[in-house]
């Protein structure tokens, strides 16, 4: 047989031969199980994610970064959601080459779809209505009994107190509320002490009058600010916060 023929037979059979092990290899690296896991079955990545990358491998755990475009985790397409960027970071483990844990901002449970924060129950936050009784219309405070669960915060728990209005017999005594009955909560977000609090249309829906802005904007600070951790409260009605309750 012609020696070249021999060497281009042996150069084909090594080149299978690296195909085959590049192949292999990359089937078998935890990274790349990692990584096409998260793009194909994460929850919160498949809705919304985007630009995936690596990060660092430490106690056995794999870290990725990713974006998000909306507000919070998991399968949110029959939730009512922000669009806003969202960063995130999971952290993955896995075990004879199969996924174990994921966990997405030490905080959801990309597997179980699930929170895995604790409940803590019966906390008690302040919201505040207005009370008609009084010679000019003043904020009133009333205190409900929460539970701490889904991963929402003790703020986020609070505005949705006020949203959902007095009690039927604090209403009797008096107590209103200014804000629309279907306002809805979409997001709020803490950085450096501002709490950034996005809500839905209805929220400045049918308004008229500066006094009644005021008492709207009033409510909902004065319901944030009792958090030693708040400073500052900012309002946005679908992510804008410019030209919104004029009155």
């Amino acid at each position: 047989m012609n020696k070249n023929i021999i060497w281009i037979l042996l150069i084909i059979i090594a080149l299978l031969g690296l195909i085959y092990f590049l192949l292999n290899n990359k089937e078998t690296d935890p990274q790349i199980i990692a990584e096409n896991w998260i793009i194909n079955n994460c929850p919160t990545y498949v809705f919304d994610g985007d630009n995936l990358t690596f990060l660092t491998f430490e106690n056995g755990k794999y870290y990725f970064a990713f974006e998000s475009s909306h507000g919070g985790y998991g399968d949110r397409s029959k939730e009512i959601v922000t669009q806003v960027l969202t960063m995130h970071i999971i952290e993955v483990t896995i075990e004879n080459k199969k996924i174990i844990s994921a966990i997405t901002d030490g905080k959801y449970d990309e597997i179980n779809q699930k929170s895995t924060l604790p409940v803590f129950e019966n906390e008690n936050v302040d919201v505040f209505f207005l009370n008609i009784n009084a010679e000019q219309e003043e904020l009133i405070k009333v205190t409900r009994s929460v539970s701490i669960t889904g991963g929402k915060s003790l703020p986020e728990l609070a505005i949705e107190e006020l949203l959902n209005g007095p009690h039927n017999e604090e209403t009797e005594s008096g107590i209103f509320s200014m804000i629309n009955p279907e306002t809805v909560l979409y997001s709020l977000n803490l950085e450096n002490g501002v709490a950034t609090v996005d809500f839905n249309q209805k929220l400045q829906e049918n308004i008229a009058g500066s006094a009644t802005v005021i008492a709207i904007r009033n409510q909902i600070e004065k319901t944030l600010l009792q958090f030693e951790y708040i400073k500052k409260v900012v309002i946005s009605i679908n992510g804008e916060t410019e030209e919104i309750l004029q009155p």
